[in-house]
């Protein structure tokens, strides 16, 4: 389950970004996750809500958004989304995306990220 190691890394960095000293609380963690990658929204959501807790993200709500796939082809210059066939084995492997126009390889522009778009805190700030 590598969701659990996901949220780990992702609790990590948002408390290194946080000032606790004058947050009371945050409420809500929104994600972008890319239509690439392979994670489990409720695993990563259980992950998270174990992991937080004793800190100051405790009780926050992951929020998703799902980017899908946005690819260019340098060869005839196609941009846009891509059709590949979704099934089982992508979970092994890397599916090989190719331009729908003339087959050449892409480049992925959208689609295989995984970020914190924001977070959201409570309006209450804490007394020095």
């Amino acid at each position: 389950m590598h969701e659990y190691s996901i949220a780990k890394e992702l609790i990590n960095t948002l408390l290194e970004q946080v000032d606790e000293e004058k947050l009371s609380e945050t409420t809500g963690v929104h994600l972008e996750i890319g239509e690439l990658r392979i994670i489990s929204r409720e695993a990563l959501s259980q992950a998270f809500k174990i992991i937080t807790e004793d800190t100051i993200l405790s009780g926050s709500e992951l929020k998703f958004e799902d980017i899908p796939l946005h690819v260019k082809c340098e060869e005839c210059g196609f941009e846009g989304g891509v059709d590949y066939d979704e099934d089982f084995s992508i979970h092994f492997s890397v599916p090989v995306i190719s331009c729908p126009e003339c087959g050449s390889s892409v480049k992925i522009v959208e689609g295989n990220e995984l970020a914190v778009r924001s977070l959201t805190v409570s309006d209450s700030v804490k007394d020095d």
